[in-house]
């Protein structure tokens, strides 16, 4: 039905993400029927080839619609009941990053080691370590290293919001981990941004932060794959 619609009602792969069997089936059934009512134009007369000709360019414009409202729905409108089913509340545990403590502490963090090696590379391991985490909280890249690990995470993995930080990790099984500031993006792949939703997001409390930060992930995640 799938392969009718794309060759002959002019639909895209990614208008069918998120429609039911039943929802493809209908859209089916009205495009069939068009097709199939539609009579070749050098058979009728010049008033019928216009009538034709117009209800088939409706019938597209109607299916276009469907899919165009169907798409936004499923990808803008999250309900307050779909954002709590992608949350679990776990009370707090002990933060294996001492740096964690407030938002403002680690701006102002980030903001010294920033002046103290403007000039100068770190060079003990500690400072080092600091320098190389905070610059990908603040500043991610790309090309960074980091983000090559995340072909070996899989499932399971743990998401955890610190909001008086504003600041989520994701953690996995074998050890890695990735910290990330809630308003920043990151160049996390597809397949993690799904195991995030899958895994939950842990928090304190529910409040605006945790919701707005599922939405930018449910966004991102069902993104259309380029």
């Amino acid at each position: 039905m799938t392969t009718y619609l794309k060759h002959q009602a002019n639909w895209k792969a990614h208008q069918f993400k998120g429609y039911s069997f039943e929802e493809i089936k209908d859209i089916f059934n009205k495009a069939y029927k068009q097709v199939q009512s539609f009579v070749p134009m050098e058979t009728r007369a010049e008033g019928s080839q216009v009538e034709v000709r117009s209800s088939k360019r409706l019938a597209e414009e109607e299916l276009q619609q469907e899919s165009t409202k169907k798409q936004k729905t499923s990808e803008d409108e999250l309900s307050k009941e779909d954002i709590q089913q992608m949350m679990m509340i776990v009370p707090v545990e002990a933060i294996n990053v001492e740096a964690l403590q407030t938002k403002d502490d680690l701006v102002k963090l980030w903001s010294l080691v920033k002046e103290r090696f403007s000039s100068t590379e770190p060079t003990e391991d500690m400072e080092r370590s600091l320098w190389v985490e905070l610059k990908r909280l603040f500043e991610p890249d790309d090309d960074d290293t980091l983000w090559k690990v995340q072909r070996y995470m899989h499932d399971p993995l743990a998401w955890r919001l610190y909001d008086t930080c504003g600041v989520h990790h994701v953690s996995s099984a074998r050890g890695h981990d990735i910290y990330m500031l809630v308003e920043k993006d990151y160049p996390l792949s597809h397949t993690i941004l799904t195991l995030m939703l899958i895994a939950k997001l842990m928090v304190d409390v529910e409040s605006e932060m945790p919701n707005e930060l599922l939405r930018k992930i449910f966004m991102l995640a069902n993104k259309p794959i380029r």
